[in-house]
């Protein structure tokens, strides 16, 4: 094969590298096809569990041919071989494609992995009969194809099932939310009656109702992600101190790790900690961050907690002792539902996904610094009100 048509098919190739629709990939296939063998038109079909189905074509009269059972396109996708018919045989299966004044069709197949994906087939008219030189040409570009084809098709599939994932997540998270809303009430009523009890009963009562809480936050962050990805995600903005969200933060997960200590070191100047922000939303930011650290830090060791301010930016950062993040994990751990290749990691890697789209809506930066086994330091920037 010449060196310039090897040249052009490497050209016409490289097209399918970039992101591209589905209609896009399968009118690339074609077009290039065409005038690669210097054809007038061609269609694609693929193959389904009822056959071969006309997937996309150039031209209004190859979207009108009918596919025939025992027809070319069949035998070529079923036989996975290539090749040219030309028109005395045309004629006597499609009489009608006579008046369109076809001369030559080259049917090859698709295929990846072996597997049979579909058939390409391009027309020639007028005085142009295909020969085995664009059988040739058009077999070798079949091949680059099928690899767009079926990467589309990938594409297509991965974005099905993250929709049906988080169609999912949304429906059980709206269904599950009432009962647990009412067992977190009977727990919170059980636990404010046997919580000057020094019995089992009571710790056990206490621990039901730190579980039941860290459920309800669950489902909350659930629905919080459902109403993220469809843009109805509402902030409530206000004048608030940084200072009390932290300090409200720190109560509650203190609570939760009692064995934990949460050493909290103030370097804002008094009337200086001032942001505009969405209180309860932030309020979830630091609490999802100080119970990561204190989940992955080993009991009676001290997570800090430091306030501080660089000109008009506020600096949040909390910093533990515990397991860590291996650095092949690191780039990915503001993904929804990234929880790393450590299989007994605990939670659905919501959090920190959560934390990074509230804190992009305060105009502010979160950044996370971790070494395996060494801990991990939270840094948040947020930008301090005007007084």
């Amino acid at each position: 094969m010449e060196e310039n048509t090897l040249a052009r098919i490497y050209k016409s190739s490289l097209k399918f590298l970039v992101p591209l629709s589905t209609e896009e990939t399968y009118s690339i296939v074609v077009d290039e096809a065409v005038k690669l063998i210097g054809g007038e038109d061609g269609v694609v079909l693929l193959g389904e569990k009822s056959g071969l189905s006309k997937i996309y074509a150039s031209s209004p009269s190859t979207h009108a041919l009918p596919i025939r059972k025992r027809g070319y396109a069949y035998n070529c996708f079923k036989k996975q071989q290539a090749f040219v018919v030309q028109q005395a045989n045309l004629y006597k299966t499609h009489p009608f494609v006579k008046k369109e004044g076809v001369r030559s069709v080259i049917f090859i197949p698709l295929s990846y992995r072996n597997k049979a994906v579909g058939v390409l087939a391009v027309r020639a008219r007028e005085n142009c009969l295909f020969t085995q030189k664009e059988l040739d040409i058009l077999q070798l570009y079949g091949a680059m194809a099928s690899l767009g084809i079926r990467k589309v098709q990938l594409h297509d599939e991965m974005v099905e099932a993250l929709e049906m994932r988080d169609l999912f997540m949304s429906m059980a998270a709206h269904e599950l939310r009432t009962p647990i809303t009412t067992i977190y009430g009977y727990a919170q009523l059980l636990e404010n009656k046997f919580k000057d009890h020094g019995s089992n009963e009571a710790r056990w009562v206490g621990e039901m109702c730190r579980e039941s809480g860290r459920l309800n936050l669950l489902v909350n962050d659930l629905l919080e992600i459902n109403r993220i990805r469809a843009g109805r995600s509402q902030y409530v903005w206000k004048e608030c101190s940084l200072k009390e969200i932290v300090e409200q933060a720190t109560r509650d997960v203190q609570f939760s790790f009692s064995d934990h200590q949460l050493a909290v070191e103030d370097g804002l100047r008094p009337g200086h900690d001032l942001i505009i922000a969405d209180q309860n939303k932030l309020l979830q930011v630091v609490i999802n961050i100080l119970d990561n650290a204190c989940k992955f830090s080993p009991a009676n060791t001290k997570i800090h907690v430091g306030l501080s301010s660089l000109k008009s930016i506020l600096i949040l950062k909390i910093e533990d002792r515990g397991s860590g993040i291996s650095r092949r994990d690191l780039p990915r751990v503001f993904e929804g539902f990234y929880r790393g290749r450590d299989p007994d990691r605990e939670g659905m890697g919501l959090g920190l996904y959560l934390s990074k789209n509230i804190i992009d809506e305060h105009h502010g930066s979160i950044r996370l610094r971790s070494k395996l086994n060494f801990g991990t330091t939270v840094e948040i920037r947020l930008p301090r009100a005007r007084t």
